[in-house]
């Protein structure tokens, strides 16, 4: 593969996020503790946050770095999720945006020197 960058972080990060928030989503749907639309809702934002995470890698791959439009998205949707609920699993989500808007910062730097 032809690849821009070493690893792609950001989206990695996003996409391991995502498969232990649908992992516990199954398990917890498996025991029946919780209500099935609880559920239903923590399982959906885990498969929501696989399939974003690979496209941020595919981007990552490509471009270099994750784009300032798809960091802007993952931002509004995590400061939404951390305005309904402050100590969540949208915490986490705080890295991979973090490791991606650095990557996107060192980027626009390099082609500003360029």
């Amino acid at each position: 593969m032809d690849s821009r960058t070493r690893f792609p972080l950001a989206g990695t990060l996003l996409t391991f996020i995502g498969t232990v928030h649908t992992a516990l989503g199954v398990a917890v749907f498996a025991a029946g503790d919780q209500d099935v639309e609880l559920t239903f809702w923590f399982t959906e934002f885990g498969v929501v946050s696989i399939g974003f995470g690979l496209a941020m890698i595919a981007l990552e791959r490509a471009l270099g770095y994750v784009p300032g439009t798809v960091l802007l998205v993952l931002g509004v949707a995590t400061v939404f999720g951390l305005a309904f609920m402050p100590l969540s699993g949208f915490v986490t989500v705080l890295l991979p945006l973090g490791v991606g808007a650095f990557g996107w910062w060192r980027a626009r730097n390099a082609r500003a020197a360029a």
